[in-house]
């Protein structure tokens, strides 16, 4: 396996012998600060620019630290050294190693990358160790016994600098927060994922706590309510995650009731339209994410399901394959010759908010009577989408003005209208922060 190590260059150079002796890299990266007097001569300067000293004194002048090593053509002046004019930039020094970890993991992707922050200024090391943590780089410390606290002098030893604690605190409290906040839960199961095969962790729980939430939750974000529920049960007793879980115990009754082929492995009886509640959350999620024309098609389907489970609940009629019978009289003949070769009688959206006007005390037919032509007119810009019949995409002012402002309130009164009863279980979206 290749091995590079990333190596911070300071005063002295023997650290910076000593560590590459021990470590044998088949490639150094030297991370120096430029200008006369930067540790850049040390790498590559002519002569002797290297300096063993005693107190004030230079006892001893040396080759520049590759020649020292006889790396010979292990050493490429021009792709191996990564120079920074001012020793204390500490955003250009991250920024520059960052670039090279990535160009270097492209061009050897199974190789050993190892950095070794001893030498240089402060900021030098701190910018090298945190590319390491975030790129995912074994750190090491070349070290001694110290008569004081300027620098290393003799007896240097390299060792190995433990940071799996360090890493792991920074996915508990920074990473998963963010991607939580986003209900990007993909991005969390990827990190996760990577975090527990790469490192041997005593005590994994609390990561694999995490990442089957995360998995359960994706699950459901993706419809799969079934699957969902199998790694979210176990979180029941866990109160700030229990309102949520029964909601969706009520999802998949709603579900089982439309939908004769789902398998749900548990679900609870509800007022009926938790499956259009979870759809209206579902689109909050996506916008949330900026996704706007994925939330609009989700909207777009919770207002035709809405109509679809209250024609099923109230009249009996599917409006996949209408029953004529179930229709008032004065009807039959009307919508018989909407048959079509197969002998199915199909309704979509718009169809199926006309028929429930036929019935004069139906209370979702009398609101959508009242709002038809506004709400018409506000589904066009998902007609134009590229995702449904054009080839525009959505924006937040489409989003907010039209479907948000106009037909999600639509869907929430619609909702109050049909709903029979109260559930003890109110619709919950998705948790943002989990206490990590």
């Amino acid at each position: 396996m290749t091995q590079i190590l990333f190596i911070t260059v300071g005063g002295s150079h023997q650290p910076i012998i000593t560590s590459i002796q021990s470590l044998k890299p088949d490639r150094t990266i030297f991370i120096c600060s430029g200008g006369s007097q930067g540790s850049i001569s040390q790498v590559t300067g002519p002569n002797k620019p290297c300096q063993v000293r005693r107190g004030a004194d230079v006892i001893e002048t040396l080759a520049n630290i590759p020649t020292q090593l006889n790396l010979g053509s292990q050493h490429n002046p021009e792709t191996d050294v990564i120079v920074v004019d001012n020793p204390d930039d500490l955003s250009g020094f991250y920024g520059r190693i960052s670039t090279k970890i990535q160009e270097i993991r492209q061009e050897f992707p199974s190789a050993r990358l190892m950095a070794d922050y001893t030498g240089g200024t402060k900021s030098m090391s701190i910018a090298l160790a945190m590319a390491a943590l975030d790129h995912q780089l074994e750190l090491c410390l070349t070290t001694a016994s110290r008569t004081d606290l300027i620098r290393v002098t003799r007896g240097e030893s390299v060792r190995r600098t433990p940071v799996t604690d360090v890493a792991m605190q920074r996915l508990l409290s920074q990473v998963l927060p963010r991607l939580f906040a986003q209900y990007n839960y993909p991005a969390a199961i990827a990190e996760l994922e990577s975090f527990l095969r790469d490192n041997m962790l005593q005590n994994p729980e609390k990561l694999e706590f995490y990442l089957n939430l995360c998995r359960g939750l994706n699950y459901w974000d993706c419809f799969d309510h079934g699957e969902a529920w199998l790694y979210l049960e176990p979180y029941l007793n866990q109160p700030n995650l229990r309102s949520l879980l029964l909601f969706l115990k009520q999802v998949m009754g709603s579900r089982r009731a439309m939908d004769e082929q789902f398998l749900a492995p548990d679900s609870m009886q509800g007022h009926g339209y938790e499956l259009v509640e979870d759809l209206v959350l579902n689109a909050e999620r996506r916008a949330k994410m900026e996704r706007y024309d994925d939330a609009v098609g989700r909207l777009y389907r919770a207002l035709e399901l809405l109509a679809q489970v209250h024609l099923w609940r109230r009249y009996e009629i599917k409006t996949g394959e209408v029953d004529l019978s179930k229709l008032p009289e004065a009807l039959r003949a009307q919508y018989a010759e909407l048959k079509k070769p197969d002998g199915k009688i199909q309704l979509a959206l718009h169809s199926s908010y006309e028929l429930l006007k036929q019935w004069p005390d139906d209370p979702l037919g009398a609101i959508y009577q009242e709002s038809a032509s506004r709400l018409l007119d506000q589904l066009q810009v998902r007609n134009y989408s590229i995702l449904a019949h054009g080839l525009r995409s959505v924006t937040a002012q489409d989003y907010q003005e039209r479907f948000q402002g106009g037909v999600v309130p639509f869907i929430q009164s619609g909702l109050k209208a049909v709903k029979i009863g109260k559930s003890r279980f109110i619709p919950v979206q998705f948790p943002t922060q989990i206490d990590f």
